[in-house]
C-alpha cells in the first residue's frame, strides 16, 4: 500500500510548480513506457518507434510460486517455464490545433514460450517450444488538453483499440495435430476496446513529475465467445535533468486486470492440461518500478530507455510470473 500512496502523493505535489513548461527539455516527455504522455502544438508531427521486451519465468497462483514438485503432483500435463514477449511499435502524432493531438500506434508482436510437458504414462518430462507473431491491435484516437498554466499540464487520453490482432494462433501438439494456443500467446483481444485516461505533468526548474490513470474497457464479445478482462493502470514518475540533453527518471506503476468473461471453446479441453488455457485463471494485480533515461539530440530527435522490475504481483489462479521488462524508444518531432 505504500507504493500506491506514493503514486497519489506525486500527483498532489505537482501543484507546487510555477515554472513555465519547456518542451525542449529532455524530461518534457515521460519515461518511454508511458503512452500518450504529451501533446503537441498546432501543426506539429511526431513519429516514433518503441521496442519492448518482457521476460517471464515460471507460474504463480496468488503470491505463491508453482514449483516443479507442484507440477509433478498436479494433474496438469504442461508447465510454462519461460516466456519472452517482444513488441515493436510504430507511432504517429499530429496536432491539428493546440488543444487536440491525434495519435495512432501499430504493433508487431513476437511471443516465444518454453514448456515442460509430462510424457505419456507420466514417465518424465520433455521440453516443448511454442511461438506466435504478427500484427497486434492497432490503437487510434486523440489527446485533448483541458488545462495548462505555467509548468502544469492536464490532458485526456481518448483512444480506441481496433481488433486487428489474431486470436486464432495455433501450434502442433505431441500428436502432430494443429491446436489453438493459450490466451497469453494470442496477438489481440478480438474486440473493440476503449482506452480512456487522464495524464498530468508538471515541471519545476530542476525537476519534473507526472501521473497517469488509464483503463482498457472491452466492448462486447469476440467471435470466439469470450471477452478479455478490463484493465486499470495508475502510474507516476519523477525526472531529474542532468544537463540540457539528458534526464533520468523513476516510475512506479500499479496494474489491475480482470478475468476472462466466457471461454474459447477450442481451449476447454486444453484447460485441464495447461493452466494458461483456463479462462477462470486470468485476473490479477502487479506493482512495478522503472528506472529510465531520456536523451535529446539535434533536429528534433529523442532517444529513451527504461528498465522495469516487478516489486509484487498477485494472481487469481496460475499465471506466468513477470520478471522484468525493458523499453527502448526513438522519437522525431517536426
Amino acid at each position: 500500500m505504500q507504493i500506491r500512496t506514493l503514486l497519489f502523493a506525486s500527483l498532489f505535489s505537482a501543484g507546487l510548480s510555477a515554472h513555465d513548461y519547456q518542451s525542449s527539455r529532455p524530461d518534457a516527455h515521460a519515461p518511454i513506457s508511458v503512452m500518450g504522455d504529451h501533446t503537441h502544438k498546432a501543426g506539429e508531427w511526431m513519429a516514433s518507434y518503441r521496442f519492448m521486451e518482457m521476460n517471464m519465468g515460471g507460474l504463480q497462483s496468488g503470491k505463491n510460486s508453482f514449483s516443479d514438485s507442484d507440477f509433478t503432483a498436479s494433474d496438469y500435463r504442461m508447465n510454462a517455464t519461460e516466456m519472452t514477449m517482444d513488441m515493436h511499435m510504430l507511432g504517429l502524432m499530429y496536432a491539428p490545433s493546440d488543444s487536440t493531438t491525434l495519435m495512432a500506434m501499430v504493433n508487431y508482436l513476437e511471443n516465444d514460450m518454453t514448456m515442460d510437458m509430462k510424457n505419456m504414462m507420466g514417465m518424465g518430462t520433455h521440453v516443448m517450444n511454442m511461438e506466435s507473431s504478427g500484427l497486434g491491435d492497432i490503437k487510434v484516437g486523440a489527446l485533448r488538453s483541458i488545462y495548462q498554466q505555467g509548468g502544469r499540464k492536464l490532458h485526456l487520453n481518448l483512444m480506441m483499440s481496433l481488433p486487428t490482432g489474431s486470436i486464432d494462433e495455433t501450434t502442433r501438439n505431441m500428436m502432430g495435430e494443429t491446436v489453438v494456443q493459450a490466451y497469453a500467446m494470442q496477438l489481440g483481444s478480438g474486440t473493440y476496446d476503449l482506452l480512456p485516461g487522464i495524464t498530468y505533468s508538471s515541471q519545476s526548474e530542476n525537476f519534473s513529475w507526472g501521473a497517469q490513470a488509464s483503463a482498457v474497457i472491452r466492448l462486447g464479445e469476440n467471435d470466439r465467445d469470450y471477452t478479455l478482462g478490463d484493465r486499470f493502470q495508475l502510474q507516476s514518475w519523477v525526472q531529474k535533468p542532468l544537463n540540457q540533453n539528458v534526464s533520468v527518471s523513476l516510475r512506479l506503476a500499479y496494474d489491475d486486470w480482470q478475468g476472462i468473461d466466457g471461454e474459447d471453446s477450442r481451449l476447454a479441453m486444453m484447460a485441464m492440461m495447461n493452466p494458461l488455457a483456463d479462462a477462470n485463471s486470468q485476473g490479477g494485480e502487479r506493482f512495478t518500478a522503472g528506472l529510465g533515461l531520456n536523451v535529446t539530440l539535434p533536429s528534433g530527435h529523442r532517444l529513451a530507455l527504461e528498465y522495469n522490475n516487478v516489486l509484487e504481483q498477485d494472481f487469481d489462479g496460475l499465471q506466468m510470473v513477470l520478471d522484468d521488462s525493458v523499453s527502448l524508444g526513438w522519437q522525431l518531432a517536426f
